[in-house]
Formats: C-alpha cells, structure tokens, sequence
C-alpha cells in the first residue's frame, strides 16, 4: 500500500511557474518529441519545469532523455549551433528533469515521484504518448489563473471531447470503468473522472493520503478533495499512440477493481456516521445484497424451467425463441415484484409509481446484461480461461444491477439508508 502525506512546497512558490510530470515506461519513440512540442506550445510568460519519472525503461527511454538534456546545456555542441535561433526560443522559459526510478512501481506512485520533486505552483499530469495534446496546456493554465483554488480536467465526454483511433475493447473498457467511477462513487458532476490528463494547484493535495495504486491519480484526488475544491473540465481529443505500446493489462484492470472498493470504503468512513448506525447500515446492506442475489437465483430458476417447460411439450411445444422470452419476461417481472416487496420492503403501490419502478428495473437489467456481455468478451479476449471469465462478469453486472436499482429504481442512498 502507497501512502503520499508529504507534497513539498518551493521555498518561494511563484504562481506563473508551472511543473510538467510525465511518467514513462518504454516511450523512446515519443518523449523527445513530446518534450519539444511542449516547450513551442506553452506561452513564453509562463516558466515551466518538465519533469519524466521514468521507471527504468528497458527501451532506454530516462538515457534518451539524460542525453537531451545534457545536449541542451552543451552550448557549443555543433549539432545545436545550426539551430540557435529555435534553441533560444525552447531554452528560454523551460527546464528539464529526469528522475530514474529503479523499477516500475505504478503510474501513481511515479507522479507523486514527481510531484515530490517539482518546484511549481501549478502542476500538470499528462501521458508521453501523445494522446493529451500539448496544445491544450495553455488553456488549462489560464484557466488556472482564472481560479486558484481549481481542478482543471481535460476531459474526453463533454461537450467538443471525442476519442480517435482507440481499439474497440479499449474504449469499451474505458466507458464501463468511467461509469463505475462517476455512479459507484457518486461523481456524476465529473463527466472524465479516468481522465490522466489535468492541473490543479499544489495545495489541493494538503493532507492527502493516497493509498491505492494503479493508474488513475485523478480519482483518489477526486474522492478526497472533490467536495471541497471546484472543477472544471476542459474538452479536447484523445488520439490513440501511434508508437510503443499501450500499458493497459488484466493487472491493471485489477487494480482499478481494487482502487474502486478502497475509495469506497473511504468515502463511506469520511461521513460522520455513529457507531451503532453504522452497524445498523452495513447489515441493512448485506442483507439487501444477500436478497438481491437469492431473487437473481430464484429468476435464473423460472427462466430455465419455464422456457424448458414451454418448449418440451410438458406445458406447450413452442419454438425455443417464443419458450425463452416468455421466460425472461416472466423471470424479470418476479425478480421485480421480490425486489420491490422483499428485498427493498417498499409498500408504495401507487400505479404510476408502479409502472415508473418496473421500467426502470427492466433497464437496468438490459443495462446488467449488456455489462456482463462486455466483461465476458474483455476478460476472455485478454486471455483469461472462459468460465472464469463468465463468473467474474456475472459477479460485475450483478454488483451494478443491486446498486442501480437500490440507487435510482428504489431511491435509497447506496450505503446509509436513513442518512444519519
């Protein structure tokens, strides 16, 4: 477990200086170029210090930079006196650090690496691969002015963001754990909170403590600082890398499962809940989760035996299709109605509050059938054996399908029933 309390503050902070941390692992083919389109596209006024952690790269990626930087302080290098001109223009306002790092221990843990070792008042976290344009650091710096005490987000899912060139099962993967994010952990007010690209004042991490890792920094920061501090989002267009290769794994994906739960948790202790009514919630929810899943066994059993049924002449002789969507209406209708009365004892019998549940409901079990479709293609193409692939989605898409509908179908807040 990563604990990060201690961000160091410049002996003199100065508002118009910006530090850069880009974390590297086999990015030989991007980081020079990169380096040089942020230094043409930052505004001369604006001082900036670029700093790569790089995770002792095998493609040599922190010697390329090493040997960049020396070549930049080298003022009689040959190679350099061709291009004086461009070299005074790039040189004037920026600096360049290189923090070789002896193995690769996690995105967060290389930016808080960096940021451990920055000097600017501002701070921005972006990719080497190109998929964050360096164009758009000047309007996140200015927007940064504008607000001292905010988030700035570029973000791929508001209104102007788009995503180009991603592999289907990347941003597939991409939307469902963004989902997660903004409704397991209540961050609907973000629109990108997977984003990796965003700035924010050094301030905002006073008396952070991240303890997950993995590769989504933001979402810690989002979880434990997000109600206090303002946001902002900025669209742009993520490109897929054009060289090396992307770092996405199964590891990864279990990292993410794990991070989620931990913040979870976070934010269920943050509020200030008595003991005994803690007690009182955690039960109430297992207790739901265990119903929840007993009436899923239950449908699982009228779907079977009454397609069966329908279809083998014990009952009718109907083809296969018409056998098994009575069965999946049926199976849906009496999930819903033990759902309703049973699991989340609501007595409302209103008819349009009846008919409002049992569509949302309907919903949200085609949206749990369509997560277990995504995760089971996702787990299986990442070379995982198929019944564990399948046991796995089941148990995702029917942790979404509790929390929805005990969410949005049922109206009760997720952990804390009577908010107290």
């Amino acid at each position: 477990m990563l604990k990060f309390n201690n961000i160091k503050h410049p002996d003199t902070p100065d508002q118009k200086f910006l530090s850069i941390i880009i974390p590297t692992f086999n990015e030989s083919m991007n980081i020079i170029n990169l380096i040089n389109h942020i230094q043409r596209h930052v505004p001369k006024s604006i001082s900036i210090e670029i700093i790569i952690v790089d995770d002792n790269s095998p493609d040599g990626t922190g010697t390329l930079v090493e040997h960049y930087i020396n070549k930049k302080r080298e003022s009689t290098n040959p190679e350099w006196n061709n291009h004086s001109d461009e070299l005074d223009k790039m040189i004037s306002n920026s600096s360049i650090k290189i923090i070789h790092r002896e193995k690769k221990t996690g995105l967060i843990s290389a930016i808080l690496h960096g940021i451990s070792s920055c000097s600017g008042q501002n701070i921005l976290i972006m990719d080497a691969d190109f998929s964050h344009p360096p164009e758009l650091i000047e309007n996140m710096i200015k927007e940064l002015e504008r607000d001292t005490d905010c988030i700035i987000i570029g973000s791929r899912y508001i209104n102007g963001g788009s995503i180009i060139g991603m592999p289907f099962k990347r941003f597939m993967l991409s939307l469902g754990a963004t989902f997660i994010a903004r409704y397991g952990l209540s961050l609907r007010n973000v629109h990108d909170p997977m984003s990796g690209f965003f700035a924010f004042p050094r301030h905002i991490l006073e008396g952070v403590k991240f303890n997950t890792s993995g590769y989504k920094i933001l979402l810690e920061i989002l979880i434990k600082k997000g109600n206090s501090t303002r946001i902002k989002e900025i669209p742009y267009t993520f490109k897929d890398r054009k060289y090396g290769q992307s770092k996405l794994s199964f590891s990864v994906i279990l990292d993410y499962i794990k991070a989620i739960w931990k913040l979870y948790i976070h934010g269920r202790k943050s509020r200030k809940h008595i003991l005994k009514a803690e007690q009182r919630n955690s039960a109430l929810f297992i207790s739901q989760a265990a119903r929840f899943y007993s009436v899923g066994a239950s449908g699982f059993l009228v779907n079977y035996l009454l397609s069966l049924f329908l279809s083998n002449g014990t009952l009718s002789s109907m083809s296969y299709l018409q056998s098994t969507s009575i069965g999946i209406a049926l199976s849906v209708t009496t999930n819903f109605l033990l759902n309703k009365f049973w699991t989340f004892e609501d007595k409302n019998t209103s008819r349009r509050h009846f008919i409002k549940q049992y569509g949302s409901f309907l919903g949200f079990s085609s949206i749990g059938i369509l997560i277990q479709l995504l995760f089971v293609y996702i787990f299986t193409e990442s070379d995982m054996k198929y019944d564990v692939s399948l046991l796995l989605a089941v148990l995702v898409a029917s942790a979404s399908n509790f929390l929805l509908n005990k969410k949005v179908t049922f109206k009760e807040k997720i952990w804390n029933k009577n908010n107290i």
